[in-house]
């Protein structure tokens, strides 16, 4: 097993350091000796490390002017403290100026491997909050969609004039058709954009957590509440929250759901009095809600609470101008994010992407992208590699296939069958009920060559 992170132990002491790598060895990590703050410094200017553990009084540069350059220089890298001149006032100042923890020697190393597991934690947890602060308004950003269709520029002008508002907004949609991402949009471009977005999928929970999951609980409301539960109604206090697949509420939660948008209050279960919240409500579902109504399954009260600001997310089959835009751009994020970088699609995956009629939408294209870039044979990406000529085939969804040529045809049916084969032709002939004759002159035909080969020629 791989450490998973790079600790830096200083210390002029060997046997400390010595006794402290072998200690966080067993916990999977990887440990860097150095005897001082100067050699500390000078490693820190090469690489980076998740956590440093320092000696406080060392020859040279100690410990207070490493945890000083640390808190310049690498903030958020914690820093844990070890001395064996310690006191409660040395501590003290020590956390003061930035120090994640004290310990004194001897050490405690069961401890030690303790508080080094929970600084981890800790600053782990800080990356991917300061990481979505950062790139989230950026994946929201309106601007930065794929929106080259007239029905997908329709939708993003109504969201842009939504956002600036604090207006109820229902955003209705196939599955995959993107909802998520748009809410987050709304929010992000809207004056709550500081505070939290808040995300609840109704259709995840059974009704009883929903109920708790939404309004909250207090210390033994029901079985298993051995403590109170904040509600996300209050969680997203002065945000935004997101009521995902709204339409598989039940009618008990329905009516409580209605009482909080109305009120703006909460009253948690089992307690005795009401929470005043200010939230802003963006829903979604993929059922058709006015059906639902007309059949007494979703409150009409309820729906017109939401459904002030009502938006058709259109499927992807209907903005044709955006698949395969989008596919590109899922192509260059997993090209980036793998090993593939050399990754492309074919001509004929091209079309096929641009034809198929993605029963999905976006979820699907992104799978099939992804699929395509971890396992394609080859460095270029044909129709087979996405996916779907089998899995159209297997559900007996003619329809589901776009038209593709006899030529186009041949060359996925021949790439597919050497796959199976593990590229010996003479059985992909037998697969194709061919001779190997036949088969290699369908080959120079069609200019398909063992990906391996192609590989060697580029280099």
């Amino acid at each position: 097993m791989q450490p998973s992170n790079h600790v830096l132990v200083v210390d002029d002491d060997r046997d400390t350091r010595e006794i402290v790598a072998r200690a966080l060895s067993r916990d999977n990590l990887a440990v860097t000796q150095v005897d001082g703050g100067d050699a500390a410094i000078a490693m820190l200017e090469k690489r980076g490390f998740n956590l440093i553990i320092t000696d406080l009084y060392m020859p040279g540069t100690g410990g207070e002017e490493l945890l000083a350059y640390v808190e310049e220089h690498l903030p958020g890298t914690p820093v844990i403290i070890i001395t064996g001149y310690g006191t409660v006032g040395v501590a003290v100042e020590a956390m003061h100026k930035g120090a994640f923890d004290f310990q004194q020697k001897p050490l405690n190393l069961e401890h030690l491997r303790l508080t080094v597991r929970r600084a981890l934690n800790k600053a782990q947890l800080k990356y991917a909050v300061d990481y979505l602060r950062h790139e989230q308004p950026y994946i929201h950003h309106l601007d930065s969609m794929v929106a080259q269709s007239p029905a997908m520029r329709r939708v993003l002008d109504k969201l842009a004039r939504v956002a600036e508002t604090d207006i109820t907004v229902l955003l209705a949609g196939e599955t995959g058709t993107g909802k998520s991402l748009l809410a987050g949009a709304i929010h992000t471009n809207s004056a709550r954009r500081a505070a939290n977005l808040v995300t609840v999928n109704c259709a995840a929970l059974t009704e009883t957590l929903l109920e708790s999951e939404l309004f909250g609980h207090e210390k033994g409301a029901f079985t298993g509440a051995h403590k109170a539960r904040t509600g996300r109604f209050q969680q997203a206090h002065g945000g935004t929250l997101f009521l995902d697949e709204v339409g598989d509420m039940s009618p008990a939660t329905q009516a409580k759901t209605l009482r909080a948008i109305e009120d703006k209050e909460v009253h948690p279960i089992g307690g005795s009095r009401a929470m005043k919240v200010d939230v802003r409500i963006i829903a979604a579902t993929n059922l058709d809600l006015q059906q639902a109504v007309r059949e007494g399954a979703f409150r009409e009260d309820l729906y017109y609470r939401l459904s002030v600001a009502p938006i058709k997310i259109p499927p992807l089959r209907q903005r044709k101008e955006d698949i395969l835009p989008l596919a590109e751009t899922f192509l260059d994020k997993f090209r980036r994010e793998t090993r593939f970088r050399d990754r492309r699609f074919s001509q004929e995956a091209s079309r096929f992407i641009q034809t198929y009629h993605w029963p999905g939408n976006i979820r699907e294209l992104r799978n099939s992208v992804e699929r395509a870039v971890l396992f394609a044979a080859s460095q270029e990406i044909g129709p087979a590699d996405l996916g779907l000529v089998r899995q159209v085939a297997e559900k007996g969804d003619l329809q589901g296939l776009p038209t593709l040529n006899l030529g186009e045809l041949e060359r996925m049916a021949v790439e597919d069958a050497l796959r199976k084969c593990d590229w010996v032709q003479s059985r992909a002939a037998v697969l194709l009920g061919i001779s190997p004759r036949t088969l290699s002159y369908k080959l120079d035909k069609l200019g398909i060559s063992h990906p391996g080969l192609e590989a060697r020629r580029r280099r």
